[in-house]
């Protein structure tokens, strides 16, 4: 039994302060200005791409999405039928409770509707706390019902169910780890009376999947424990007494912020070279990863700063759809283009870019919003054409435009020399400005 080139050129055609106008002329000779620094931070034109475990999360996620998106289908199309008169109640019969187990080793729910397995997980493996029946559902196919899948994790030994054709042949194409074990019973993709939404929620630091019939657990799972990632219904399964629909829920924030190091403020660029910006635990994104969850008062809202310095909005491109799908973000920010602009990248290639990253993220069901950070070296007519095709792409592509500099001074207190990374001082009006166009979404 399977259980279980150089950096942006351009002379400034301002009057900016003197203080913060460094350019490579300012430094001695022999020793490198902060400008041919992040010269260095050019990467070699390598796209990045999603490996190792990211590869499995993000088909995990996309998976999941082909689920949820061919039980919308279905419901649709039972609303058109209810509407129209075609659709009539079904009366299931022969109904056999799904048994509920937890594996105290590694914190995994097993559910089988089989009870000789049931008995032989009771009688030969004292690491699996017998919770009783979860559920109902059919052992065998009737009208309004459709097989659900069961496949058996050769990795970690874990189960997972799905009654989507859609993602059941994703999986087998995509995820050799996942072994098809057939048909587990039927269960219903649209609700109805007699009928409630069995509810999924995924697992990733540990891999495995959960599900549950009770709207009262998957509320609690949501509120309290953080790391399982609501997915939404995976189905329904039968209930005598279900005449509505539980109560919607409400699932917590995710807000990706794909950016550089204006975003990561100092880490490990893409090609390997260290970078200090901002203090450790001074940078906007840190602070609103505690501030998103203490301000809307959720202990599991979060925030995922996928940010790595040196990254262009080509980069951001290649990987946007992995981590859509790995992280099932709810909101998403698109902070990039200074490194376009520093290599002199056409503005056109980064509104292009960033207009692919937007119809993706909203193709995923996420919020967008256009980040712009004032990008001074090249001048007023340059920085003003950056702001405007930012506020092109919000504009084209349904999203929310916002300065994220904006109110910042432009001076030696608040910004470096290079004139575009912002110092510790400005941090806090950064976090300011996000928060505030993110606040009506809350």
């Amino acid at each position: 039994m399977a259980l279980l080139s150089a950096c942006g050129g351009g002379a400034d055609q301002d009057t900016e302060p003197s203080t913060n106008s460094a350019t490579s002329a300012d430094a001695p000779s022999g020793t490198p200005s902060l400008l041919d620094e992040w010269a260095r931070h050019a990467d070699s034109g390598q796209p990045l791409v999603v490996d190792g475990e990211d590869a499995t999360e993000a088909h995990l996620g996309k998976a999941a999405r082909l689920n949820s998106e061919q039980l919308g289908e279905f419901q649709r199309k039972s609303a058109y039928a209810q509407k129209s008169g075609v659709l009539t109640p079904k009366a299931f019969t022969g109904l056999v409770s799904v048994y509920r187990f937890l594996n105290r080793q590694t914190g995994a729910h097993f559910y089988t509707s089989s009870e000789s397995e049931r008995d032989t997980v009771i009688a030969t493996m004292p690491q699996f706390v017998f919770e009783g029946a979860a559920f109902l559902v059919s052992p065998v196919a009737q009208d309004g019902l459709l097989p659900v899948h069961r496949f058996f994790n050769t990795v970690n030994g874990v189960h997972l169910y799905t009654i989507s054709e859609d993602e059941k042949n994703y999986i087998q194409a995509n995820l050799p780890r996942y072994v098809y074990e057939g048909v587990a019973y039927h269960a219903s993709p649209v609700g109805g009376v007699g009928l409630k939404p069995l509810f999924r929620f995924y697992r990733s630091d540990r891999g495995f999947h959960f599900f549950s019939a009770d709207h009262n657990e998957r509320d609690n799972v949501i509120a309290n424990l953080c790391a399982y990632r609501y997915e939404g219904s995976s189905y329904y399964v039968m209930d005598p007494a279900a005449v509505t629909e539980p109560p919607a829920a409400t699932p917590n924030a995710v807000v990706l912020v794909v950016g550089d190091s204006l975003s990561q403020g100092y880490g490990v660029s893409i090609n390997g070279n260290p970078y200090s910006f901002v203090s450790p635990g001074k940078v906007w994104t840190q602070k609103l990863a505690t501030e998103i969850r203490a301000r809307t008062g959720r202990a599991c809202n979060r925030l995922v700063n996928v940010s790595v310095g040196g990254m262009r909005t080509d980069h951001g491109l290649a990987r946007i759809q992995g981590w859509l799908n790995q992280y099932a973000p709810t909101h998403v920010i698109l902070a990039q283009g200074a490194n376009d602009a520093w290599q002199n990248r056409g503005v056109w290639s980064m509104e292009a870019n960033l207009g692919a990253m937007a119809q993706a993220s909203l193709a995923a069901h996420a919020r967008v919003y256009v980040m712009d950070f004032a990008f001074y070296p090249k001048g007023s007519a340059y920085r003003q054409g950056m702001t405007e095709m930012y506020q092109r792409v919000a504009t084209n592509n349904a999203g929310t435009y916002f300065a994220g500099s904006g109110g910042i001074p432009f001076t030696s207190t608040y910004y470096h020399p290079d004139q575009v990374h912002l110092k510790d001082a400005a941090q806090p009006a950064i976090l300011e400005n996000v928060w505030q166009t993110l606040l009506p979404s809350f």
